[in-house]
């Protein structure tokens, strides 16, 4: 058997027992990607370097244009204000409690920190949203946790980018305005870029009633505005985010018969890259990491939690008061982390302080509060009794 058979054979039985555990979860009511990850996190199984380019350049364009596609615009002008709250200032003070907390308790310098504090910023509702679909919630709520992970993944990357470039000590430590500037910057270079290509693509394909080529043009256009976007050094999620709104809302693209045939390409892409994802995590994932460093982990943890429930439950009803007490609960219980916030440790270059810390710490973070707040999310919704989905 040669490499490319050996290579192709591994992943379609990867896949194949993929498909076997998110069979038996969905029976048994937990969400898939919880116990991909369950399965998978105990196996002794070297991974490769490779997971975080992957996962930037693959994986991570295609489900972010996945979400955008889907995500109900209507529903996104109505909450607009509460999704800026937690994609911003949530980030912000997320990364602030972790910076401030593990310097005070003597974990780690300030700047390797916030450097912790940004990776985990980023969210990860996959395990949420699928308990959405099987709960009915109501779509609004859905929008503002969707809407949410969707733009707070590129805020948490250009603070990454930015933390890591006073550590590495490129070009010296920047201003706050240098920091707000690179910031904006980045995230409209990317949103501009995601209209431009969404406008080229549409435009040309609007006549054009082959859903073939209707699908075909939705994957250049998802990952064309990505990687232009990261190629000019600006914002691949928010060009990925921008590409997929904005091509669902152009008249006459997708046609009628296009957009069945698009969205159930898209649903296949999306679960088929979650599995993936969240298997190669959990092979990544090494216990005996996470144990090296318990009270580095369990504060991490804790200042997580505090920040989440400080953006939930005080933040986002000063800024937004039209979020009902209960959405708050779900919200809060939602901040989990994820396959980015892997990525991204992975991706850390050699010569940052206290790398092998950080790797510990996001690890832990990572599996405990998928495996936790996934498991926990759907009696906690069940509880509730939210409104169905209208």
């Amino acid at each position: 058997m040669n490499e490319i058979e050996h290579q192709v054979t591994a992943l379609v039985a990867l896949l194949a027992v993929a498909v076997v555990v998110s069979v038996v979860a969905d029976r048994i009511g937990i969400p898939y990607v919880v116990a991909l990850l369950i399965v998978a996190a105990p196996i002794d199984i070297p991974s490769s370097e490779a997971f975080a380019p992957a996962l930037l350049f693959v994986f991570l364009p295609a489900l972010v244009f996945e979400a955008a596609w889907n995500v109900r615009a209507d529903a996104l002008k109505r909450r607009w204000l509460p999704v800026a709250v937690l994609a911003i200032p949530g980030v912000l003070i997320t990364a602030g409690f972790v910076g401030a907390g593990l310097a005070l308790t003597g974990q780690m310098p300030f700047i390797p920190a916030l450097l912790l504090g940004a990776i985990l910023a980023a969210t990860d509702p996959i395990a949420v949203l699928a308990v959405f679909k099987r709960l009915s919630v109501p779509t609004d709520l859905a929008t503002i946790v969707e809407g949410e992970s969707l733009l707070n993944d590129g805020a948490a990357i250009v603070l990454y980018g930015v933390v890591i470039g006073i550590l590495t000590g490129h070009g010296g430590p920047p201003t706050p305005l240098e920091i707000a500037w690179t910031a904006l910057s980045t995230s409209l270079g990317g949103a501009a870029i995601g209209f431009v290509v969404a406008a080229l693509v549409a435009l040309l394909l609007r006549d054009n009633d082959g859903s073939q080529l209707q699908v075909a043009g939705t994957i250049v256009a998802a990952f064309g505005a990505y990687l232009a976007a990261e190629h000019f050094h600006l914002s691949g999620i928010f060009a990925a985010v921008v590409v997929g709104i904005s091509m669902r809302a152009f008249p006459r693209f997708p046609s009628l018969v296009g957009t069945v045939d698009v969205n159930a390409f898209w649903s296949a892409i999306a679960f088929l890259a979650n599995v993936l994802v969240f298997v190669l995590m959990g092979f990544r994932i090494e216990f005996r990491q996470i144990i090296a460093e318990p009270r580095l982990v369990l504060l991490t943890l804790a200042f997580i939690t505090f920040a989440r429930i400080t953006v939930a439950y005080v933040v986002l009803p000063l800024a937004s008061r039209g979020v009902p007490p209960a959405w708050r609960s779900v919200i809060a219980l939602s901040g989990m982390r994820g396959a980015l916030s892997v990525a991204l440790v992975i991706g850390l270059p050699a010569n940052v302080p206290f790398r092998e810390q950080l790797v510990d710490a996001v690890y832990g973070t990572v599996l405990i509060t998928l495996v936790a707040q996934g498991l926990a999310i759907g009696p906690v919704i069940s509880r509730l009794r939210l409104a169905p989905a209208d």
